[in-house]
Order: C-alpha cells, then structure tokens, then sequence
C-alpha cells in the first residue's frame, strides 16, 4: 500500500467517523437549536461525502472490479452528498453570522440564503451521468458540470471566509477573533486549493498532483476541526467532544503505526535479512501494545491541555478574587478592581457589581431574586431593562447583597464562563460583606477620632467664643459710643468703621469655627422652602451690597422642609452665597448671584465669578483649606458637613457658562421634605 493510498484510506475514513459521530451527538440532543440544526446537516453531508471517498478507495485498494452497482451507488451518494456542502456551508455560516452581528437584516439572510439552494435544480440530471455507459469515476462522468461545479464551491469558500474575516473585526475577544480569522484563512486556502487541482488541472500533474487533488478532497477536516473546538468553547457537547477526540487521535496514530510502519519495517527486514515477516509484525506489535498506554496517556494530556488551560485560569481567578478582598479598606475600590479584574480574565466587554440598589429596578430585581431564590437572574424583562446579557445575585446569609451583572456580545459568554461566574458570585458576596465590615471599621475609627478633634476644637472654640467674642462686643461697642460724638465721628469717621468692618470679620470667623466645631445643627420648625431663601438672602444682603454683588432668586419648587434641613440649608446657603460674593474680583462691573430650585428638590447657587480651576475642585471643601489672605478655610468645609448630615448630594461645576462662574448643585432627599 503506497503512502498516497494510506492517506486516503485514513484521511476519509477518519473525515467520515468524526463527521457522522458529531452529527449523531447533535441529533441526541434534545431542543436542538437553528444554529445546531445547520451544523448536523452539514455535518452529514460531509460525513456521507468522506464515507463515500472511503468506501472507492477501499474498492480501488482491493483491486475490486465487479461490483459496479455498488460502486455508482457510493459515488451517486458522495456526489449528492458533495452537492449540498455548497449551500449548507453558507447557510450555517449566514446563521452564524445573524447571530453575532445584530445589525445584518433578516431579509438579506433569508434572500441570500434561498438563492444559494438555486444551483441545486440540475443536481438530479447531473447524477444521472454516473449510472449511462460503462463504470468511470465521477469526474469523468460529470466533466462538463466539474468546471462550473468547482467555482461554485470557490465562491462559497470565499464568500464565506470574507463573512469570517469581517466578523473577526466585530468580536471583541481575541481568542474568538483568533478563531474566525483561522476559519476565514482556511476557507480561503480551500478554494485556492480547488480551483487550483480542477480549474488549473493541478490534479494531471504526476504525483504530486494526484497528493493536491487528495488534499483538496479532504480539507475540509480542517475547519471541522476548528468548529469542533468552536462547538467546545460554547459548550454544547462538551465533555463527549473532548473524549471522541483523545480516542480518535489515539486510534488513529495506532492506525497509522500499524499500516505504514509496522508492515513497510517488516517487509524490509523479510527482504534484507530473510526473517518472516509475520514473525516480525508480532514482535512489533507486542511492542506497540506496551506502548498504547502510554502513548494514550500522552494523547490525551496534550488534548486535555488544548481544551482545559482556560480552567486553571479561570480556578485561579476564583481564588485571587476572593483573596484580594481583604486588601482594600474600601467597597468601592474593591467592586473597581473586581469589575476589572473579571472582565479581563473571561475577555468579556463589561462586568458590573452592583451592591447598593437605589435604582428601583435594582430594587425589582433584589426583591424578585430574594422571593424566588434564584442564584441566576434570567427573565428577559429585566434583563432588558438593565441592559445586560446575563446577571447573578450575591447571596449571603439568606439575603441578596448585590448583583453581578455581564455585558457582551451573546457568543461570548460560554457556558463554561457562565459556570465561573456562578461560583464567582458566592465568592464575591463573602467578599462585599469583608469589605463591607472593613469599610464600617474604619468609617467607625475615622468617625471617632473626628469626635475626638472634634471636642477638642469645641474646648478651644469655646475658649475663644470666651475670651475674644465678648472683648469684640465691648470693642465694638465703644466704636458705636464714638461715632455719636460729631467731633470724633468727623475726624476718626474712617478708622472707626475700619474698627467695624474688622470686627466684623472677626466675628464671622468665630462664628464659623463654632460651627465647625459643632457635630450637627440645632432643628428648627418646619419652614417653605421660600421663607429659607428669603431668610438667608437678608442675612447675607448688607455682604453682597457692600461688594457690588447682586442676588437674585428663581424658586420653581415651594415644598415644606423638616426641621433638621431647614437650619442645615441655611447654613449651607449663607456659606455659599457669602464665599461666592468673596470670591468676585472687586473690579467686575457685573456680578451676580442666581439661587434657584427645580424638581426634584435641587437648590442650585451659580455666581458669574471668575470659577475655580480644576486643581482645586478636590481641595475646596478641606477643612482651613483657603485662597484668601484672610480666608479661615471653614466655609465650605462646613458646607459639605451639613450637606453629609441631611443625606444631601452637592456637585460643583467649575466653569460654568463661557469658560467663567462656578454653579453649585444641592440634591435634597425625599425624605426631607414634607407635603
């Protein structure tokens, strides 16, 4: 047996047994799917197509000559069988490709798809040809259909590939984008090959061109095998996949052992050195069935490693999750580095971790999940709403402490991915409640040593409110007696109301340090949210007039304010209008300060100052942190306080309109207004 004919005979046996065992597990499936369904028939259309080769080579081999019925009968089947690869190749592949690409109209699909069975009306005329005359092969009986055949076959090869090279720019992932531009190369080396062997008339060369034409015949073990690996990765078959291989591979490499080195070794010795060949065979047989084992073993360890190296990657994602959460003292940075760290380890586009559900349909899905005890979240409607391709509860203790959710391209989240995902999320939910329990702490020691600063400022603003703000009244007061004398007031009229103005500032410091020093704000009764606004621009009128500064009001919302927020807005409103009048340039001819209110309840403060530059955005609300000479730092440092004590969101945008002003946005929570 020549090398050609050994090649042939394995080559189509093994494109037949793995063609027709794939097809065989799909058709043991239950609820076989559209994209499955055009594999299993393509499946066996080339499985037919090899056992069909397989079965003329065997009788070419054997020399057999009689059975022609037999013989047109296998090459009828092949030939059929070869007929429909065209149209089922670009079938699956435009399944494929609807289903990963959603922007491809259905009605292009559908169009391309009919169109590509047309060539079909002439396949049973064409078949007829193989049973008039006398016996000859197939591609002499059909030589006048071959040419226009084969580009046929080109064309659908190379269509196909363009579709896989384009959908390779489309995947995100690399190791899928890796896999269509293999199977793109290798649909277009199929066709090159094919035109190349019966367009070209390769295939007449000797030899050689008999090896092309025997090639080209079985190139299509190669995107089979390629799909295979695809169909692992999306873990349809999975494990049944992995063993057919490793039993494959190893009964083919016995095979080919056997037929092309045990029988060439034993003819060589018989003819060299007169020993029998049968004895020879059996020593090396003997020595090949110690062999097997091992040889086996080393089979299925190197397919193991091809199929299951993500594993390892993925166990050991697992447990670095799980052990990083103790690193971080806060939950944010900790969801950060495992929404990262996630996504990139499964190559998936987005992973969020959700642990606060202030979103009501967060709260749906919370609830949903913590009624029907579900680890997988999969109903469509929420799925939609959230935007997501899949989404897991964190489960800890009998509650639902977050969500994780995944978003992707369908193809990308393989069943595989989706089981790490799902031990992931158990690990995540002990990991958000140490992070959690960590936050706490510190939040606690933090909370704390500010109550200790805290007092000990309230001892020290105490002291002072003592020992400076009662020599400032007397001061003050005798600044007042002096100005009721004409003769003085005429004479000291300016240094008198230098002293004023100086005491004054003063005063306002003080004042703001006791406020700083004080944990919260005295309640006060419930007020309008107008009265509030009325009350603080009078406060703060005779500072703005004194500076030019014009406030104006816009309050599209009136609601009623509980205590705690009334005198909290107060302070935060007077702070803000009096640092915003501060920081306007002297030399402005316009300056303006605009407090408005919209729904929902938001307090806005914009002045047409000269804004703050983005370096100091970060540090405006330090507590002392001050750009003015005699600035005590407090100001919006007291702010943020009293903006964290009613539960409020204050947002700074800096510049504002036309590259000037500053805009303070103040959110006020539901819960403290009243109706």
């Amino acid at each position: 047996m020549s090398l050609l004919e050994l090649l042939k005979l394995i080559g189509f046996a093994t494109g037949a047994a793995l063609h027709l065992y794939l097809s065989w597990l799909f058709l043991r499936q239950r609820g076989i799917r559209t994209n499955e369904r055009m594999l299993l028939w393509l499946g066996l259309a080339i499985g037919v197509w090899f056992f069909g080769n397989f079965v003329e080579t065997v009788f070419d081999s054997l020399d057999i000559a009689s059975a022609i019925t037999l013989r047109r009968l296998a090459d009828t089947i092949a030939y059929a069988s070869l007929s429909f690869l065209p149209p089922l190749t670009l079938h699956a592949q435009m399944r494929l490709w609807q289903w990963l690409d959603d922007k491809v109209k259905p009605t292009y699909i559908r169009l391309r798809v009919a169109l590509c069975y047309v060539p079909l009306i002439v396949l049973p005329y064409s078949l007829s040809f193989i049973w008039r005359g006398e016996y000859a092969p197939p591609v002499e009986k059909l030589s006048e259909f071959l040419a226009l055949f084969i580009l046929w076959i080109a064309a659908v090869l190379w269509e196909c590939g363009g579709i896989n090279f384009y959908l390779s720019r489309r995947i995100a992932t690399s190791r899928e984008k890796h896999f269509f531009e293999a199977l793109a190369v290798t649909l277009f080396v199929m066709g090159v090959l094919f035109v190349l062997a019966y367009i070209v008339g390769a295939r007449t060369w000797g030899v050689p061109g008999q090896y092309l034409e025997t090639i080209a015949k079985m190139s299509s073990l190669v995107p089979t095998a390629l799909i295979a690996y695809y169909i692992y990765r999306y873990r349809y078959l999975e494990l049944v996949i992995r063993q057919s291989f490793v039993y494959a591979a190893f009964a083919l490499t016995v095979m080919v052992i056997y037929l092309y080195g045990i029988r060439r070794l034993a003819a060589v010795i018989e003819s060299n050195y007169s020993v029998r060949a049968g004895v020879v065979e059996a020593i090396l047989i003997l020595g090949l069935m110690f062999l097997a084992e091992p040889m086996r073993r080393v089979t299925e360890r190197n397919i193991q490693r091809l199929f299951t190296r993500e594993v390892s990657l993925y166990r050991d994602l697992v447990a670095q999750v799980g052990a990083d959460a103790a690193h971080y003292n806060s939950l944010l940075q900790f969801v950060t580095f495992a929404e990262q760290h996630i996504a990139e380890a499964l190559a998936l586009n987005e992973i969020r971790l959700i642990t606060d559900a202030k979103d009501p349909t967060y709260q749906r899905i919370f609830r949903y999940a913590e009624q029907w005890q579900l680890t997988q979240i999969e109903e469509a409607a929420f799925l939609d709403a959230i935007g997501a391709l899949a989404c897991y509860a964190l489960w800890r203790e009998e509650k639902v402490v977050g969500l994780m959710i995944v978003r992707d391209f369908p193809p990308a989240l393989t069943a595989e991915k989706r089981e790490v995902l799902s031990v992931l999320s158990g690990h995540l939910a002990i990991a958000i409640e140490r992070a959690l329990l960590l936050e706490e702490k510190v939040n606690l020691e933090r909370e704390l040593a500010e109550r200790e600063r805290l007092a000990v400022m309230g001892q020290m603003a105490a002291t002072i409110a003592h020992e400076i703000k009662n020599p400032l009244s007397s001061i003050k007061s005798i600044a007042q007696v002096m100005r009721e004398d004409e003769d003085v007031s005429r004479e000291y009229a300016r240094d008198l109301d230098l002293i004023t103005n100086e005491i004054n500032r003063l005063n306002r410091s003080v004042t703001q340090l006791l406020s700083f020093s004080r944990p919260a704000v005295v309640a006060a009764s419930s007020t309008l949210l107008s009265e509030v606004v009325s009350n603080v621009v009078a406060l703060t009128r005779a500072e703005c007039e004194e500076r030019g500064v014009q406030v104006t009001t816009d309050l599209q919302t009136d609601p009623v304010l509980d205590g705690t927020t009334v005198a909290a807005l107060k302070e935060i409103l007077v702070n803000l209008i009096i640092n915003a009048a501060q920081a306007m340039p002297a030399n402005e001819s316009d300056k303006q300060i605009q407090l408005t209110s919209r729904e929902p309840l938001t307090l806005t403060v914009a002045d047409t100052g000269v804004g703050i530059p983005p370096a100091m955005q970060s540090k405006i609300f330090e507590p002392f942190f001050t750009t003015k000479q005699r600035g005590t730092g407090l100001g919006l440092a007291i702010v943020a306080r009293r903006v964290r004590e009613i539960g409020g969101k204050l947002t700074i945008t800096s510049p504002a309109i036309e590259g000037r002003g500053t805009r303070f946005d103040l959110t006020l929570l539901a819960n403290d207004t009243k109706n």
